[in-house]
């Protein structure tokens, strides 16, 4: 196992790199901590389940926020406001067309380096973002690191924490907003399984919660000729999403932790170009900032950790 560092246009690029199989990981520290590409195989065939423009113009800097982290909140907040321990806050509007606080601080900040290693095992590295508490409406400050491990074995191992260094209980959730593909498929070849068990009905003006009704994909639903656009409360005992291809003899596996400030939502879009699919593991509802729905209050010189894995099979 090995690191390659390059650069992708202004940004440096680590590249973990397991040479005998040809497994990859492009991240981008300076974009995010991003992973840019994702490179796995099955049975001596590569897939990049990750991918991007070659071309960093085209890609610039990310701006549909492909496989950034979401912290210290995922999706909307509403109108940028919510209410902490008796103060109100104001976030800034960086969704305009729904009037709300879109996926939290660290999506696009440069993070540092702080740690890396090869071994016959793995090649990893470990990424750290200092906040100070000066972004407006969240004055609470924080680090959060993302640790990337890719396994000899095929699998990735991502691990984002969050260490509270301030002086105040602060509210936090987490996403990641990974988008997934099986090159040689498409999105009507495939089946999705994953735990949910009722889906969040959203409100078509501002995609804000506005009820909840029963959805089962444990068992499997086809994509076959359909979409999804949604985002789902998951059941008690699953941890494992699967986008399987019987027609190319594979399954994309993205596994997750559950619990308390653990995943425990997850959204679910299929590209109108039915190349890729978003799968993205969320701890928290929608506005869950205003509504508590898996809101979790770290105090201070705690650390909120949970783990991805992905992998083929």
């Amino acid at each position: 196992m090995k690191i390659i560092k390059s650069t992708y246009g202004s940004y440096e690029s680590y590249i973990l790199q397991n040479p005998v199989t040809g497994d990859e990981v492009h991240i981008l520290p300076g974009l995010g901590g991003i992973i840019r590409q994702l490179k796995l195989s099955k049975e001596n065939q590569s897939f990049a389940v990750i991918d991007t423009p070659e071309d960093p113009a085209v890609f610039g800097d990310n701006p549909k926020y492909g496989s950034t982290f979401l912290f210290p909140w995922p999706s909307r907040i509403k109108d940028g406001v919510y209410a902490y321990q008796g103060n109100t806050y104001q976030l800034p509007i960086n969704e305009p067309e729904k009037q709300a606080a879109i996926h939290g601080i660290v999506h696009h900040e440069t993070f540092e380096v702080v740690e890396e290693w090869s071994t016959i095992a793995s090649a990893g590295i470990r990424l750290r973002y200092q906040h100070d508490g000066s972004y407006p409406g969240y004055p609470f400050p924080f680090q959060f690191e993302i640790r990337y491990d890719l396994l000899s074995s095929g699998k990735l191992d991502i691990s984002p924490q969050a260490l509270n260094t301030g002086t105040e209980p602060m509210p936090v959730a987490l996403g990641w907003h990974p988008y997934f593909q099986l090159p040689g498929g498409t999105v009507d070849d495939w089946t999705i399984y994953f735990p949910a068990k009722n889906q969040i009905l959203l409100d078509d003006e501002l995609m804000m919660p506005a009820g909840v009704e029963p959805f089962e994909a444990s068992e499997g639903y086809k994509l076959k000729g359909r979409s999804l656009d949604a985002i789902y409360e998951l059941n008690e005992g699953g941890y494992l999403t699967q986008l399987v291809s019987a027609k190319q003899g594979v399954t994309l596996n993205l596994e997750y932790q559950r619990g308390e400030g653990n995943v425990n939502y997850q959204v679910v879009y299929t590209f109108p170009d039915r190349e890729r699919v978003a799968m993205e593991p969320l701890t928290a509802n929608v506005d869950a900032f205003n509504n508590g729905e898996g809101l979790f209050i770290l105090k201070p010189e705690e650390v909120y950790q949970t783990t991805y894995q992905v992998y083929l099979s």
